[in-house]
């Protein structure tokens, strides 16, 4: 990190275990300048901050500042593709959730809020280093016993997929909006990842549904392939991580197993 990360993180008292306060323009624009061009050139972030319709608006150095820490924390195998083919990125002065596609990611304004920017790069941000990965869950692991995703014709299919009867069984899933695994793979991974984030941080509050009385990570004992997956394949964490926890031996046999590792 350099003196100058360092020297905002401090002055501003940022941490992502509590929302911090709204920062303004105060940081001089060579310096906030600096912070544009480290998310540039570290992590393959390109922003967009105006457009001819006046859509995109320019971040303020709390959101600049949110993006480098949730970038850091997911680390350097999820963002190093973008290095090479950065992904445009934008804050719409319009209301209305994320998206990813064909490069662009989009954030609707999330006013005050920066776990609303935390929560949605998270997701969106999967859909693109998968992407970027050649679709790497889909080709090459999704459909691993744990996973147990299907494709029929152009059709993926999943015994506990969400919009259609869930198969009976001891399948290994995550609860996702109330019922299982998304409606497709790419799906099913972003959320994986999202929740993977949360629990492991304990940030319960970003979690659904969750028994208050057991540790966020309860939820993955019914899925420990998932958590195996996205820890040791898809962000593929150091030991010294603060994302790293194991399960139990058991479960990370069982996993291990299932995904050849």
């Amino acid at each position: 990190m350099s003196n100058f990360l360092r020297w905002l993180i401090n002055l501003f008292g940022f941490n992502l275990w509590q929302r911090p306060p709204p920062v303004g323009d105060s940081v001089r624009p060579a310096e906030r300048g600096a912070l544009v061009d480290h998310l540039h050139s570290t992590y393959g972030i390109k922003l967009i901050e105006s457009d001819p319709k006046g859509n995109a608006r320019p971040l303020s150095v709390a959101e600049l500042l949110t993006l480098r820490q949730t970038l850091d924390l997911l680390g350097e195998t999820w963002s190093a593709p973008f290095r090479e083919k950065p992904i445009h990125f934008w804050i719409d002065r319009n209301p209305g959730g994320g998206h990813y596609g064909n490069q662009w990611l989009r954030i609707g304004e999330p006013h005050d809020d920066l776990s609303v920017l935390y929560r949605i790069f998270i997701h969106e941000g999967t859909h693109a280093s998968n992407e970027y990965r050649g679709w790497l869950y889909e080709n090459n692991w999704c459909f691993k016993n744990g996973l147990d995703w299907r494709k029929e014709g152009d059709v993926w299919t999943h015994p506990r997929q969400q919009g259609k009867p869930l198969q009976s069984g001891d399948w290994e899933t995550l609860p996702v909006d109330s019922r299982d695994v998304s409606t497709a793979p790419g799906e099913d991974l972003a959320e994986m990842v999202r929740y993977y984030v949360h629990s492991v941080r304990e940030e319960r509050a970003y979690l659904w549904p969750l028994d208050l009385s057991k540790p966020p990570t309860y939820l993955w004992e019914t899925s420990p392939t998932r958590f195996v997956f996205v820890r040791d394949v898809f962000l593929r964490l150091p030991s010294d991580s603060t994302l790293y926890k194991r399960l139990s031996p058991a479960l990370e046999r069982r996993a291990a197993a299932n995904l050849g590792l």
